[in-house]
């Protein structure tokens, strides 16, 4: 009994989940204009070379995979008592930082030298991404320690979602206007629209990531916990079978998602008018997608988190590809919409995502005694992150080999074959191979009531050791 008057009492108040949530707001803002366009941006309005593209692609999947569990260990090994957390001051000082690389992305250094483009791509998509890792992975990792409770994560991971959401639409739909208007092959005035708008983003961005660091707090009974060097930690970190099929299904998700928002500009080619596809794409995604978040959250307690899974995931690839061969004929490629509605409501369990991590950070928690979301958050963007270059390259590849035209409206047939393969087939295929992954997950059933009661026992020993210290 008093191990569940305890976890009744450790619910978040409703200003420590909103205010946690306004980190969705740079995270989705950043995130998706970042996504939406620099492919475009690099590929199709610069035209930087194909070749340089895919050299940039290789850098940026090494930076961007081993700068992680790196920062990850950096937040871990903080220390607590000079900074006054491991989490909260990367977070509260690492956002104007983060705002200046994310401009600097958009300031082309030139218009018409390969070498010098292929430089400011490299050294600005980099900088961008190490910042990134650092303020989020540090905004992520509060998430597990604030609450141990699964269905409260849930909910807050879902209401980050929404968060996100409305903060990004408005400035979503001003960016693609802005951007379409724009001139690229030449420096004229016109190029000043989006750049003016992404400052604006990086300031609103700033100041709500530091209200995250105002509003939420760090739980002092994990700030002694033991810290690990770096080989053990990631020792220890990738013993867990939990963790290992986590990230199998994770880069799978990761994969479909470098694609499918940066290649967006190539969708709308087959969704039919620009700016109602646009409209119709973002609709379905919040009506439909967390609509889906909403019913897959109501039926965790009956069916469980992997078993909601499975059984969306499969319906999922099944209709993803009877979808495709039907498109295929001219006559029935209206039915891309059906298509679209289809795989955004079967894939509403990607609200599990976080929660499934933090999972294993409490089953290392019970195995270790303390918590390392850092190097858990590290190690996972270590395999997955290669998923955000990987990606890219494959749809480039794809799109090249059948022929698509860099930055025109229109394409030939078998170019328009190969962005509906991009869109239905190759999606179908990394779902497929992520449910394997699920299937073989461990933590389900009694396994993880089991884990549940252990790490409530375990931190209440914590509470108990802290107070003891106070006193």
């Amino acid at each position: 009994m008093s191990i569940l008057e305890n976890k009744s009492s450790e619910k978040l108040t409703n200003k420590q989940i909103l205010g946690y949530a306004f980190g969705a707001i740079p995270n989705g803002l950043y995130w998706l204009i970042f996504s939406l366009f620099y492919v475009e941006f690099f590929y199709d309005d610069l035209k930087l070379d194909y070749t340089y593209m895919i050299i940039g692609w290789i850098i940026y999947l090494v930076v961007n995979a081993f700068n992680d569990p790196l920062l990850g260990q950096l937040s871990d090994r903080t220390n607590r008592e000079k900074w006054g957390g491991r989490r909260i001051p990367y977070i509260k000082y690492g956002a104007p930082i983060w705002a200046a690389t994310f401009i600097m992305v958009w300031f082309p250094w030139s218009y018409d030298n390969q070498l010098i483009m292929f430089i400011h791509y490299v050294v600005s998509i980099c900088a961008f991404d190490t910042m990134l890792t650092l303020v989020i992975l540090c905004w992520m990792a509060l998430l597990p320690e604030m609450t141990p409770d699964t269905d409260e994560r849930n909910k807050i991971s879902f209401l980050v979602g929404l968060v996100g959401i409305c903060g990004i639409l408005p400035f979503f739909l001003i960016a693609a206007n802005t951007k379409a208007t724009s001139d690229f092959t030449t420096p004229p005035a016109t190029l000043q629209p989006f750049q003016i708008l992404n400052i604006v983003v990086a300031i609103i961005s700033t100041i709500s990531l530091f209200i995250v660091a105002k509003v939420s707090k760090e739980r002092p009974e994990f700030q002694k916990d033991e810290v690990f060097p770096l080989w053990k930690s990631v020792k220890e970190t990738t013993k867990l079978k939990s963790y290992l099929f986590y990230i199998g299904y994770n880069f799978c998700s990761q994969f479909n998602i470098s694609i499918g928002l940066s290649y967006l500009f190539t969708y709308v080619l087959i969704l039919g008018d620009p700016g109602i596809a646009l409209l119709g794409y973002f609709a379905v995604y919040i009506f439909i997608g967390y609509g889906s978040n909403i019913l897959c959250m109501k039926l965790r307690p009956k069916w469980g988190m992997r078993k909601i899974i499975l059984r969306f995931g499969s319906l999922k690839v099944i209709g993803t590809i009877v979808i495709f061969f039907l498109i295929i004929n001219p006559y029935t490629e209206p039915l891309i919409w059906l298509g679209l509605i289809w795989t955004t409501f079967f894939g509403g369990f990607g609200v599990f995502n976080p929660p499934l991590m933090a999972l294993s950070m409490d089953e290392d928690e019970i195995n270790q005694g303390t918590r390392r979301e850092g190097m858990f958050l590290g190690m996972n963007a270590l395999f997955t992150k290669p998923a955000g270059s990987i990606g890219p390259i494959i749809a480039t590849i794809i799109l090249t080999a059948f022929g698509y035209v860099q930055g025109s409206d229109v394409q030939s047939d078998p170019a328009l074959l190969g962005i509906k393969i991009l869109f239905f087939i190759v999606p179908a295929i990394t779902t497929s191979i992520g449910l394997v992954f699920m299937y073989f997950y461990p933590l389900h059933g009694q396994k993880l009531e089991e884990l549940e009661v252990k790490l409530e026992e375990l931190h209440t020993i914590k509470k108990a050791k802290l107070r003891e210290t106070t006193i």
